[in-house]
């Protein structure tokens, strides 16, 4: 356990050593579902249909879990660690994480009888959906509650112990994943350790690391509800947000009843959250510097460093289109033992969103630094509406296209939303500024 918490704690060079293992994290993070779904789809039977609907409904279950999540987050990360005249101590933020975690876990474990409520009938859903979706999303609630340890951590200067946490935890839940079921061949059981096995891995890793947080602050219950309400249109945009990205699926599911396209959609949809992940790996350690400049007025500094950050994302973008174009379908065929050809043009629509999504997250980070946490739900609000009331219209019309079409449009609308928003706080700042 020494050398454990020796590795967790030490490091050389505390800033090289966060960016390092933040990218890592994210990776792990970004990639857990690609890798779980691939193996599936090349190790459970030697029939592809069968496999197909495992990964379909591993995917599902995901998608599912990480819905939760938000509610879990609270979507408080950013706003934590940009608090940097600390209106709310530790205590406070932990006591916040365990209430909504404890309200995500209880919504996960409903999850399932509510929709068979709904379903009218439990012969028309999958019996190895019942069983393994609420598992995964189990799975993600380490992921909501460490959260608010690792928020601390970096507000402290120590992104290094919060992404080691986070990269070798997610680490050490793949490859036991992955061992798991090309040994057993049984997903259900494998879901059921590896989120017994990352629970553990939690408590360890917490019980090493609580010197790095501050314990002696009073705990004012009063402050914890305020906190809960004024970070509650972050934590309905984080939900929001991934609602817009559940609602394809969901329709899929429910109009087509097909978990074969149910898999093929979610291939598809992978490669979205690649620019995501590499705004993460870029903003997440700039945080306090950003939040810095904004509360000291630097507007000429503070939109330098927000340009910096568009262009990235443009250029990501445009690195990751050419590179599906040239090589997507071919290597991802490969990858989920199915033919993605028909898919191409479906891809490439998807890579667009890739962009919007990274961009859609990145303006939403910089309006959390700004406290227009309002703003933030009202693009949310109008994006997630509009999902509701039309992604099943063309689902029903024209399939996986229609949910593809429809799920970008949405995404550009959001990131458009985002962009005027952000204007305006960075206008009215200039104003008073001058006065």
């Amino acid at each position: 356990m020494k050398a454990l918490k020796r590795f967790l704690t030490t490091s050389k060079d505390i800033e090289k050593s966060g960016a390092v293992w933040n990218m890592i994290a994210s990776i792990m993070f970004s990639f857990q579902q690609v890798i779980f779904s691939m193996v599936v789809t090349h190790t459970l039977t030697s029939e592809n249909k069968y496999n197909q609907v495992m990964s379909g409904i591993f995917a599902y279950g995901y998608t599912a879990a990480n819905l939760f999540l938000c509610i879990g987050k609270y979507g408080v990360r950013f706003f934590q660690v940009s608090d940097v005249d600390r209106e709310y101590n530790f205590r406070e933020y932990r006591m916040a994480r365990l209430i909504t975690t404890i309200i995500m876990t209880g919504l996960s474990i409903g999850y399932m009888y509510v929709m068979t409520w709904f379903q009218g009938n439990t012969d028309e859903i999958s019996p190895d959906m019942l069983l393994i979706v609420p598992w995964v999303c189990l799975l993600k609630v380490p992921d909501a509650f460490e959260d608010v340890y690792f928020g601390e951590y970096q507000k402290n200067d120590r992104l290094d112990i919060a992404s080691k946490m986070w990269g070798t935890r997610y680490i050490v839940t793949i490859l036991l994943m992955i061992a798991m079921i090309v040994t057993t061949k049984n997903l259900y059981l494998t879901v059921v350790v590896s989120t017994i096995v990352t629970f553990i891995i939690m408590i360890v890793y917490i019980l090493l690391t609580k010197e790095y947080v501050s314990e002696h602050e009073p705990l004012r219950i009063k402050k914890v509800f305020k906190q809960l309400v004024v970070t509650m249109p972050l934590a309905i945009g984080a939900f929001l947000t991934l609602y817009i990205g559940f609602a394809p699926r969901d329709f899929i599911m429910g109009i087509l009843r097909d978990e074969t396209l149910q898999a093929i959609y979610n291939y598809l949809a992978m490669p979205v959250f690649v620019v995501q992940m590499m705004v993460t790996f870029v903003f997440n350690p700039r945080i306090n510097h950003i939040s810095c400049l904004w509360n000291d007025h630097k507007i000429s500094e503070y939109m330098k460093e927000v340009f910096k950050q568009v262009v990235f994302v443009i250029i990501i973008t445009i690195i990751c289109f050419i590179g599906a174009a040239l090589l997507g379908v071919p290597v991802m065929s490969l990858i989920f033992n199915t033919d993605l050809k028909p898919y191409k043009l479906d891809l490439l629509i998807m890579i667009i969103g890739s962009g919007c999504l990274g961009m859609a997250t990145l303006l939403g980070n910089l309006l959390t630094v700004m406290r227009y946490q309002n703003a933030i739900m009202v693009g949310y609000i109008i994006t997630s509406l509009l999902s509701l009331f039309l992604c099943g219209g063309a689902v029903a019309l024209y399939g996986i296209r229609g949910a593809v079409v429809f799920y970008v449009s949405i995404l550009f609308l959001l990131s458009l939303i985002f962009a005027i928003e952000f204007a305006y706080g960075v206008l009215k700042a200039k104003k008073k500024a001058s006065k």
